[in-house]
């Protein structure tokens, strides 16, 4: 049985201070949703700490949110569970400003599809989500044929090459990212699909799946890698 589901998991500065309110946080949360979270500590100074990866796990899938979709005309699902919990980090946010916290990836996982959507500047998940749902609705009716071989959507994926050109397409990354301004619009040009036949990217102004690979953190690591060994990278 699928249970609905929220974790949050983030690193926390073992001699430094934990999240002031976060009781409050797990309080108001719904609890028709089983909520976990899971603090790691590291040593390591930098970036990374405080920044929260989300993952709401659903009952439905993205066909019955699409379906919602439609028959509630212009209402754009932001399921209750969603939104009291963007409500609650707000508040956990700002009443911790001096952790410079943030909501660093959002994993929507429904029962057909995982959607997972990236922070780009400072509170862009919160601000772009519900436009982001409405555009993941209209995918979903443009491309049902497409939808049973589709396992992850990445939000979004950059067409910029890299400081070293390694590839086209891609997530931004945590290290050595060549943008150094982000806007929402980029959220509204490339995703990224995860499938049964492999990778592929989609054009939202075009509404097409094209045939490009695009590379995620881990896969981008890898090839880094394989470009270093080979010499290509010194």
């Amino acid at each position: 049985m699928r249970y609905k589901r929220i974790n949050i998991e983030y690193w926390t500065d073992p001699y430094g201070t934990d999240f002031i309110g976060l009781n409050d946080l797990v309080k108001n949360m719904d609890q028709n949703y089983l909520l976990t979270i899971n603090r790691k500590r590291t040593d390591a100074s930098g970036g990374g700490l405080y920044d929260l990866l989300v993952k709401i796990t659903e009952e439905i899938s993205i066909l019955d949110l699409a379906q919602s979709y439609v028959q509630d005309g212009v209402k754009v699902l932001i399921g209750y569970s969603l939104h009291s919990l963007l409500k609650e980090l707000k508040l956990l946010f700002k009443n911790n400003q001096n952790l410079r916290p943030s909501l660093d990836i959002l994993y929507l996982d429904y029962k057909d599809c995982q959607v997972i959507i990236y922070n780009l500047y400072e509170s862009s998940i919160e601000h772009t989500i519900q436009n982001i749902l409405k555009h993941l609705c209209q995918f979903q009716l443009n491309h049902q044929e497409d939808f049973g071989t589709i396992k992850k959507i990445h939000i979004p994926v950059i067409n910029y090459k890299d400081y070293y050109g390694l590839c086209e397409f891609r997530v931004k990354l945590e290290v050595d990212e060549p943008i150094t301004e982000f806007t929402k619009d980029y959220y509204f040009k490339f995703w990224g699909l995860t499938t049964k036949n492999g990778k592929f990217v989609y054009d939202i102004k075009k509404d097409k799946i094209t045939n490009q690979v695009f590379f995620t953190q881990k896969s981008y690591n890898k090839l880094f890698d394989k470009a270093f060994k080979d010499g290509k990278i010194k």
